[in-house]
């Protein structure tokens, strides 16, 4: 016998865990970008959940890039998607890649357009403040 068929199974009663407010984001994330990078939960901040996820291989950019890893920023109504790089030289930079938004009972995928200031102002674009090194 497996040790899985010894555990109950039982019924989530907490439906605001981060993890399940995430998953959403996560697949949506992974079925638009062809990539499935494996999130864990760092904590929360400014009513914000917290998730990171490191990026190994980087082919040819090992050259300049030390160390790469894609944030998410995840409330229940929406969530932003970052890059936080460190260079061969540790400077510590960060891009946005998306912003998705619960729309009619979906997901609304926003890739990142420095011009709309009203989707990716300065705070929604902020991904390295969130971390120390």
């Amino acid at each position: 016998m497996k040790l899985v068929n010894l555990i109950p199974l039982r019924e989530v009663e907490d439906q605001s865990t981060p993890e399940l407010i995430a998953t959403p984001y996560f697949r949506e994330f992974q079925a638009k970008h062809g990539y499935t990078p494996l999130f864990k939960y760092i904590g929360i901040k400014n009513q914000e959940h917290i998730f990171m996820a490191d990026l190994e291989d980087l082919g040819a950019m090992d050259l300049i890039v030390a160390k790469a890893q894609i944030m998410a920023r995840i409330t229940e109504k929406e969530a932003f998607f970052g890059l936080i790089y460190t260079l061969t030289g540790l400077n510590q930079l960060d891009a946005s890649i998306c912003k998705m938004i619960q729309k009619d009972g979906g997901i609304e995928v926003l890739p990142y357009d420095s011009k709309d200031k009203k989707n990716f102002n300065a705070k929604a674009t902020e991904f390295a403040s969130l971390i120390q090194n």
